[in-house]
C-alpha cells in the first residue's frame, strides 16, 4: 500500500490508497490541518533527470497567448484570465472576491505556482503564518504539487456569519488531483474559515485563517 502525502489547501494528509467503485482514492486515515496550500511535503531522496511539462510548469503570465485562453484549474469552465487569474493579478479583484472565489483562486495558485498569492491570501493569525517570508516562499516553491494535475475544486457550501470587519466566512469544498505518472485520482474535503484583517489589508480581502479536513464521502467522485 503506497502512502501519498499531498500538500494542498492547508493540510498535511497521509492518504491510504483505498478506492471506491469509481477508482477515486478517498477517506484519508490520518489528517492534520495546517496552513492552506502551505504545508511541507516530504522530499524525494532521488530526483528525476527529466520532468514532464506539469513538473516543469512555471508561474503564469498575464496578457495574450496561451494563458489568455487556457481553462482555469479550478474547474469553473471559464478561462484562467477571466477566472482565478484575474484574482491572482489584480488586487482590486481579489479585494472584491467572495470567500468561495478565494478558495478557487488558492487552489489554482498551486497549479500556476502563484506563490505570492498563496502567501498574500493567508491570514496573519493563521497558526502556520511565517514571519520569514523568503523561507516561506522557498518552502512552497519546493512543494508546489508538481507531480499532480489540479483540475477541479468543487464548492459544496458557503456561509457567512456576523457583519462588517468581524464577519466570518466558511467554505466547504472538495479538491481533486490527478497523479501525473499513474493517472490516479486523489481528493480531500475541507471546511475553510476566512476572515478579513482590515480594510487596508489586501483591499479588505478574505484571508485564509484555518481549515478542518474530512474524508471525502465514498460515493463522491
Amino acid at each position: 500500500m503506497r502512502h501519498l502525502v499531498p500538500l494542498l489547501f492547508g493540510i498535511l494528509l497521509l492518504i491510504h490508497d483505498t478506492r471506491n467503485a469509481h477508482g477515486l482514492s478517498v477517506a484519508p486515515t490520518r489528517l492534520k490541518s495546517t496552513a492552506l496550500f502551505a504545508a511541507k511535503q516530504q522530499q524525494s531522496k532521488t530526483k528525476r533527470a527529466t520532468r514532464n511539462s506539469v513538473g516543469n510548469r512555471t508561474k503564469s503570465s498575464s496578457g495574450f497567448g496561451g494563458a489568455a485562453v487556457e481553462a482555469c484549474p479550478c474547474g469553473s469552465n471559464l478561462g484562467y484570465i477571466k477566472c482565478c487569474g484575474k484574482i491572482h493579478k489584480d488586487p482590486k479583484a481579489y479585494g472584491q472576491a467572495t470567500a468561495e472565489q478565494v478558495v478557487r483562486a488558492r487552489y489554482s495558485a498551486y497549479a500556476k505556482r502563484e506563490i505570492d498569492f498563496i502567501i498574500g491570501s493567508t491570514h496573519p493569525l493563521n497558526k502556520d503564518f511565517m514571519v520569514d517570508i523568503q523561507h516561506w516562499k522557498d518552502t512552497i516553491a519546493n512543494n508546489c504539487y508538481d507531480n499532480f494535475e489540479l483540475k477541479k475544486c468543487e464548492i459544496l457550501d458557503e456561509s457567512y456569519e456576523g457583519e462588517g470587519d468581524s464577519q466570518i466566512a466558511k467554505v466547504k469544498f472538495v479538491a481533486t488531483m490527478i497523479q501525473v505518472d499513474t493517472r490516479e485520482k486523489t481528493a480531500f474535503m475541507e471546511t475553510s474559515t476566512f476572515e478579513r484583517a482590515g480594510k487596508h489589508i489586501r483591499e479588505g480581502a478574505w484571508l485564509y485563517k484555518s481549515g478542518i479536513v474530512e474524508p471525502v464521502p465514498e460515493n463522491d467522485e
